[in-house]
């Protein structure tokens, strides 16, 4: 299939760009889509600085978003990346074939973690998720034992969100109690605490899952789909 992008062509290798114009891309990011070799994409891998290489070559301009659907051959595992253009390399050579070179968000880089695994031949466990959104939507946070705060999700999907936290990190299991809205009926929902990192400059995040019963589950699900509405990058 050709590239629907007039200004997307490949470069060496196997990878094959198998569609465009991704779903939940904002209009005017460049999109794309390919299948890599496990070798290709470990070879275009950092984990370190959270860049890849990709053997695409794109007429964008550095610091330009972008956002690739990659799969890897011989694995049912996809995953949708955004970055920033970092390096255009249009003419290589056997040894350094042309392409892009991405900073990966930091919210991509868990999947690209993911990618590589299923690259290496290492068992993982990945499935496709409800859609998520990266935004941030203010909102305060409750648990037992400590004053309310607060802050505000760093990506929100209908089953929970990333939120921005400082201080001390909550125990993995953890129930807390999310408050957003203004005034004294704002909907609230219970979450669990499921995940937790920490982050520099004392600030970190915590992923949570929304309890999925009764009103709050409810006023939840209405969040995401106001934030859905109003174009918000998918993360």
């Amino acid at each position: 299939m050709k590239p629907a992008n007039p200004h997307l062509t490949l470069g060496a290798g196997p990878a094959v760009v198998y569609y465009t114009g991704l779903m939940g891309v904002p209009r005017g990011m460049q999109s794309i889509a390919l299948n890599l070799e496990p070798a290709q994409f470990l070879s275009g891998w950092r984990a370190q600085p959270g860049s890849l290489f990709l053997p695409a070559l794109s007429e964008s301009r550095v610091g330009e978003e972008v956002a690739v659907r990659i799969g890897i051959y011989g694995q049912t595992i996809r995953a949708t990346l955004f970055g920033k253009v970092a390096l255009v390399r249009r003419v290589g050579r056997p040894s350094l074939p042309p392409g892009v070179e991405l900073a990966l968000d930091k919210a991509s880089i868990p999947a690209a973690r993911f990618l590589a695994m299923a690259a290496r031949g290492e068992s993982v466990s990945f499935r496709e998720r409800a859609p998520r959104f990266a935004a941030e939507r203010p909102l305060s946070v409750s648990l037992v034992g400590k004053p309310t705060f607060e802050t505000h999700t760093v990506n929100l999907s209908e089953g929970g969100c990333s939120l921005s936290w400082r201080g001390e990190l909550p125990a993995i299991g953890t129930l807390v109690t999310l408050r957003f809205g203004d005034g004294i009926f704002a909907p609230s929902a219970r979450a669990v605490v499921c995940w937790n990192a920490l982050g520099g400059s004392a600030e970190s995040t915590v992923g949570v899952r929304i309890v999925p019963k009764g009103r709050g589950a409810r006023a939840w699900k209405h969040l995401v789909a106001e934030v859905a509405r109003s174009g918000a990058r998918a993360a």
